[in-house]
């Protein structure tokens, strides 16, 4: 799993020094006279900042590689299938946050990441449970998926605006919605899990009462 990323240079500042940089460089060079000197000063700018903002984002060290989890097999082609999918799904998310600069929303990625590999460990474990994450492996992950891709396009783009920004808003707001519902999703696989060792709890209660080997039930003690 990867760490929280934390970068020593935001794209968008090493992409805006980088266009100042040649704005006063061509100025000292070859001087401001004509319309076309400001449309070739201005055509350099946004190509030595785009060629900056993408350097800032390949060339960040503080990245840490994210760990590709093994799921083992379970000799059930069909639900092998569906684990494989599932995490083809989570490296091209892994990938997508890779790009993306937004500290708060690549650390939640992080522990989606990390949910859902737990959600296939569960799977691969009990392969009866396979069905129980089918909208889980249709439509949640899926959609995840096409709401971070769309982020990180819009942050290579640097598209602006009350819109974007709105738009960039209401994906965080649903990354962490997601994130909520991956652990409940975990969390409703192991229902049955802790349904039955309630019941093997209650019915060695009241054997242990009905031999006379304890006082009161475990449940009471547990409260004293």
């Amino acid at each position: 799993m990867q760490q929280n990323k934390k970068k020593k240079i935001s794209p968008y500042a090493a992409s805006f020094l980088a266009m100042g940089v040649v704005v006063v460089l061509y100025m000292l060079i070859f001087g401001l006279t004509h319309l076309s000197d400001y449309l070739i000063a201005a055509g350099v700018m946004i190509l030595v900042g785009r060629i900056a903002y993408i350097m800032a984002q390949g060339l960040d060290v503080s990245k840490t590689a994210p760990v590709q989890q093994v799921i083992p097999k379970t000799g059930d082609a069909a639900v092998d299938s569906l684990v494989e999918k599932g995490q083809e799904m989570l490296s091209k998310i892994r990938q997508e946050n890779d790009l993306i600069p937004d500290a708060e929303l690549t650390g939640q990625m992080d522990q989606l990441e990390d949910v859902a590999n737990r959600i296939f460990h569960t799977v691969a474990e009990q392969p009866g449970k396979a069905p129980q994450i089918r909208r889980f492996m249709d439509y949640y992950l899926p959609t995840t998926l096409k709401m971070l891709a769309g982020y990180r396009k819009m942050e290579e783009r640097q598209v602006a605006g009350e819109s974007a920004q709105a738009t960039r808003a209401q994906i965080r707001d649903a990354m962490s919605v997601v994130l909520k519902a991956f652990d409940k999703q975990l969390s409703a696989l192991y229902q049955d899990d802790m349904l039955d060792l309630s019941t093997d709890i209650d019915v060695m209660e009241a054997m242990l009462k009905q031999d006379g080997l304890v006082d009161s039930g475990i449940k009471d003690q547990d409260r004293a």
